[in-house]
């Protein structure tokens, strides 16, 4: 399965480049204002996770085992290194890393950046465990920190 998703990756997706991405967002926050281009981003990229999660469900039963192939996907895509911990899988709780976070690199600064990562995350897990996961950053990479933290529940 894993080359096929590889396969499929190369045949069915685009790249932007970080500082295109940080662009982008930069412009919806001088179209509307930082908070609504951050609910904005956050809101699409939920759907995008939602939609995910469902492709993968198709073929992978087990909720760790779709996290570990979200991970090594979202890696190969260059979307960062994502790793699981403390997963509680009854409660729908843990702790997600993202080192080389691509939205972090697009927006180095002095704040939180990693809107569409913690939508996306949200909007998969959601999916995931069937029932509304909040998914909070705690650390992001683009104020200086190793990685970014994210904390759902």
């Amino acid at each position: 399965m894993e080359e096929r998703v590889v396969e499929d990756v190369k045949k069915t997706c685009f790249m932007f480049r970080f500082e295109t991405f940080g662009i982008f967002e930069s412009c919806l926050e001088e179209m509307f204002s930082p908070s609504a281009a951050s609910i904005m981003i956050q809101s699409a990229s939920n759907k995008c996770g939602q939609h995910t999660c469902r492709q993968i469900l198709r073929e992978i039963k087990t909720k760790e085992n779709v996290l570990t192939h979200l991970a090594h996907t979202k890696n190969e895509m260059n979307w960062g290194k994502i790793q699981f911990q403390g997963i509680d899988i009854q409660s729908g709780s843990g702790v997600i890393l993202v080192y080389n976070s691509f939205e972090a690199n697009a927006r180095k600064g002095t704040k939180q950046s990693c809107h569409f990562l913690r939508g996306y995350l949200a909007g998969f897990l959601s999916e995931l465990f069937q029932r509304e996961i909040a998914v909070e950053e705690e650390q992001c990479a683009a104020m200086g920190h190793n990685y970014c933290k994210f904390s759902f529940k």
